[in-house]
C-alpha cells in the first residue's frame, strides 16, 4: 500500500512538473528569445516508479549558427544599400545631375558662339556655368553630409555592439556560477544569452563556440575574438590619422583595456560591415566627382585663356579651383600639400597619395587606388627644391605637384598623405563675373600675303594655350603678345617646303611639302631641339596652291570681337576626352560622369539583388529554427491534455491505495 501511495504521489508530482513546462511554453509563445522547453524523466522502477527529471531547451544549434550568419548577411546588404541609396538618387536626379548641366552649358555655349558679340546669349552662358559650379558644390556637400551621417551610425552601432558583448560576458559568468544548469533560472539566462547573440549577429557576422565550462566564445567571421570565458572585447571607432573622413575600428580587451589593436573590416559583416563598406563607396564617389570638377575647370580655363574677351583682354580663368590642397603627416611639424598643374587636368586621377621617406632617405610615392597603395616610379628629375629649399615633386602624369615644407633630408621616417580631389568639387567656384569674360575670339589670327603668287590661303586650325613657354603669353596689362622667337610667318621655299619664321624672318623650323600644308606646326622639325611638345600653342594650315616666295602671316587678334574661333574650340570640349579613366584611357566629361554613376548604380543594384536573396535565405532559416525552438500551440495543447490525463490517472493510484488501506483497517 505504501508503495502504491508513494508511486502515485511521485507520479502526480512528475505530471505536475510536465504540466508546468507545457504551461510555461504556452505562456511564452510570444516572448522574444524564448526557446521551447521539454521535460524528460529517467526510467526508474527501483524507487517509486519514476526517475530524476531534466528540462532542456529544444533547438538545433547548427541551424542557430546558420541563422546568425544569415542575419548578418541580410543586415550587411541592408545597411550597405541604405548608406549609398541617397547618393545614387542625387547623382541620377536631373535636377542635380552634372550630365544634364553639362548639356545645358554646352547648348548655351553653342548659342553664344553663333553671335559672339551678343551679351544676352553670353549672359545665359554665364548663368549655366554658375549652375554647373553650384551642382558640383551641392553634390559634394550632400555626399559629405551623408558620409558624416553614416559615420555617426557606425559610432552608434559600436556602442550597441559593446553593450551586447559585455551583456553576453556577464551572462556567461552568471550561468557558469549556477550548480543546476537545468533550473528555471539557468534556462531563462541561457535564453537571454542566445537573444543577445542573436541581436549581435545583426551588427556583425559572428561564430559561436562553447568551452568546457559551458561559456560561449564569440569570434568575428575574420577570426577576431570578441568574447571568451575570461575577457571580452571593447570596440572603438576613431578618425583615421590621414583621412578624417574615414573611421578606423580598433579593439581592446577588458583584461587590458589600454592596449588597442586595429580591427580589420574585411569580412566583418552585419550592418556595421555594410555601413563601413558604404563609406568607402561614398568617399570614392566624392573623389570621382572632384576629378571631374578639376578636369572640367582646367579644360575650360586653359581654352578661355587662349582667346580674347569682348573687352579686348586675354581670357582668364572662368572657374577657380582651390589649390594647394593641404594634407597631413605623421609629424605635425612637417606638412604636405598638392597643387594642380595647369593644362594637365586630364591627367588628374580620383586617387589619394601617400609619401614615405625611409630612414635611408629613399623617397617612396604611393598612389592609393581603391584604398590600396601602389608605388609610383618617380624619376629623380621630378624631385626639386623651391627657393626656400623645400622639396617639390612634380608629377605631370598625375596632373599634380606635391609640396613639402622641408628639404628631403628632413623628411626621413615620416609618412605623408594628401587627398587632392576629395573635396575639389566643393572647392571650385565661379571666377567669371560678367558676360564679357568669355574669350570667344582667338588670341591669334592669320592672313594671307597680299603679293602672293599662288592661290593658297592660311587658316587657324586651333588655339589651345598661352604661356611663357609657348608662342603667346599674357603681358602685365592682361593682353596677349607674341613671345620672342614665336612663329609669326610661314614662307614657301624653292622646294615647296613650309619655312616657319619669327617676326624678324629668322628660320625656326621646316615642314616638308609632303604635309600638303595641313597642321604645319605639328609637322615642323624645329631648329631648337628643346622645343616642347605642343609648342607654340596654336596651329595653322595652308590650303590651295602655294608658290615659292609666298608668305603667310600670324598676328595678335586685336579688336577681333566678331571672331568666334576660340569659342568653337571651347564647344569642342564637350566631346573631347579630357578625363582620366582606367589605365591610360581618357573619356569625355559626360562619359566620366556616366562611369561614376554607373559604378555606384551597379554596386547598388548588385547589393539590392544580394539583399533580396539574403532575406529569402534568412526567412527559410528562421522558419527551420522556429520549427524546433518555437512554441507550437497545437502541440502544446495536445501535451496539456495528455499530461492532465496522466495527472488524473496518478491521482487515482493514490485513491486506490487509500481504498485498499481502509479495507485492511476495517478487516482488522
Amino acid at each position: 500500500m505504501l508503495d502504491m501511495l508513494k508511486t502515485g504521489k511521485y507520479g502526480l508530482l512528475a505530471q505536475q512538473h510536465l504540466l508546468g513546462t507545457t504551461s510555461n511554453n504556452i505562456t511564452n509563445v510570444n516572448t522574444e528569445g524564448y526557446v521551447r522547453q521539454n521535460t524528460q524523466y529517467y526510467t526508474s522502477v527501483i524507487d517509486w516508479g519514476i526517475g530524476e527529471s531534466y528540462t532542456r531547451r529544444m533547438y538545433d544549434q547548427y541551424v542557430q549558427r546558420e541563422l546568425y550568419r544569415d542575419q548578418a548577411s541580410a543586415a550587411f546588404y541592408e545597411s550597405y544599400v541604405s548608406g549609398m541609396d541617397s547618393i545614387d538618387k542625387m547623382l541620377t536626379d536631373d535636377s542635380m545631375s552634372i550630365s544634364s548641366s553639362l548639356n545645358d552649358y554646352f547648348d548655351a555655349l553653342q548659342d553664344a558662339v553663333q553671335n559672339p558679340t551678343s551679351t544676352a546669349t553670353r549672359r545665359e552662358l554665364l548663368a549655366q556655368l554658375e549652375i554647373m559650379t553650384d551642382r558640383y558644390q551641392t553634390l559634394n556637400y550632400n555626399m559629405a553630409n551623408q558620409l558624416h551621417d553614416v559615420n555617426n551610425k557606425i559610432q552608434d552601432q559600436v556602442l550597441v555592439i559593446n553593450d551586447l558583448i559585455q551583456g553576453a560576458h556577464n551572462l556567461n559568468k552568471q550561468i557558469a556560477s549556477m550548480s543546476d544548469q537545468q533550473s528555471d533560472m539557468a534556462l531563462q539566462l541561457q535564453d537571454k544569452r542566445d537573444l543577445i547573440i542573436n541581436q549581435l549577429s545583426e551588427y556583425v557576422d559572428v561564430n559561436v563556440t562553447v568551452d568546457q565550462q559551458g561559456n560561449y566564445e564569440i569570434y568575428l567571421a575574420n577570426g577576431q575574438m570578441l568574447l571568451n570565458g575570461d575577457t571580452y572585447g571593447i570596440i572603438s571607432a576613431v578618425g583615421n590619422m590621414y583621412d578624417q573622413n574615414k573611421l578606423d575600428l580598433k579593439i581592446a580587451y577588458s583584461s587590458q583595456p589600454d592596449i588597442k589593436q586595429g580591427l580589420s573590416t574585411s569580412y566583418i559583416g552585419g550592418s556595421l560591415g555594410g555601413l563601413v563598406q558604404s563609406t568607402s563607396e561614398i568617399r570614392q564617389t566624392m573623389r570621382d566627382l572632384g576629378q571631374l570638377a578639376v578636369a572640367f575647370a582646367d579644360a575650360v580655363n586653359v581654352q578661355n585663356k587662349a582667346g580674347i574677351t569682348l573687352e579686348n583682354k586675354a581670357g582668364s580663368d572662368l572657374i577657380s579651383v582651390k589649390s594647394p590642397v593641404s594634407g597631413v603627416s605623421s609629424n605635425s611639424a612637417l606638412t604636405i600639400s598638392a597643387s594642380f598643374i595647369e593644362g594637365f587636368g586630364e591627367n588628374v586621377t580620383a586617387n589619394d597619395y601617400q609619401v614615405r621617406v625611409d630612414s635611408q632617405g629613399q623617397l617612396h610615392v604611393y598612389e592609393v587606388v581603391n584604398e590600396k597603395a601602389e608605388e609610383l616610379d618617380i624619376d629623380p628629375a621630378q624631385i626639386t627644391q623651391d627657393a626656400y629649399g623645400n622639396t617639390v615633386i612634380t608629377m605631370e602624369d598625375q596632373g599634380i605637384v606635391l609640396n613639402f615644407n622641408a628639404n628631403l633630408a628632413a623628411l626621413s621616417d615620416v609618412t605623408y598623405y594628401v587627398q587632392p580631389t576629395m573635396h575639389s568639387a566643393y572647392n571650385i567656384e565661379m571666377n567669371a563675373t560678367k558676360p564679357e569674360d568669355f574669350a570667344f575670339a582667338s588670341a591669334v589670327r592669320v592672313n594671307t600675303g597680299a603679293n602672293n603668287i599662288g592661290n593658297a590661303v592660311i587658316s587657324l586650325e586651333s588655339m589651345t594655350a598661352t604661356g611663357a613657354d609657348l608662342g603667346v603669353s599674357i603681358n602685365a596689362d592682361g593682353n596677349p603678345e607674341f613671345n620672342a622667337g614665336a612663329p609669326a610667318r610661314i614662307w614657301i621655299d624653292a622646294d615647296g617646303n613650309y619655312q616657319v619664321q619669327d617676326a624678324a624672318g629668322n628660320a625656326l623650323g621646316f615642314a616638308l611639302a609632303s604635309c600638303n600644308g595641313k597642321n604645319i606646326f605639328a609637322h615642323t622639325t624645329w631648329v631648337d631641339p628643346n622645343v616642347a611638345e605642343g609648342y607654340p600653342g596654336y596651329e595653322v594650315s595652308v590650303t590651295g596652291t602655294a608658290e615659292p616666295t609666298d608668305y603667310f602671316y600670324l598676328e595678335i587678334n586685336t579688336d577681333g570681337f566678331s571672331d568666334n574661333t576660340n569659342g568653337i574650340q571651347m564647344g569642342l570640349l564637350q566631346t573631347a576626352e579630357l578625363v582620366a579613366s582606367s589605365g591610360n584611357n581618357k573619356v569625355s566629361f559626360t562619359e566620366g560622369y556616366a562611369d561614376m554613376t554607373s559604378a555606384l548604380g551597379s554596386a547598388l543594384l548588385s547589393a539590392n539583388t544580394d539583399l533580396e536573396a539574403a532575406k529569402t535565405k534568412l526567412q527559410q532559416t528562421q522558419e527551420l529554427y522556429d520549427s524546433s525552438a518555437g512554441v507550437n500551440l497545437d502541440e502544446e495543447a495536445a501535451n496539456l491534455i495528455r499530461f492532465q490525463q496522466s495527472y488524473t490517472a496518478c491521482s487515482k493510484i493514490i485513491t486506490a491505495s487509500q481504498t485498499v488501506f481502509d479495507a485492511l483497517l476495517n478487516a482488522v
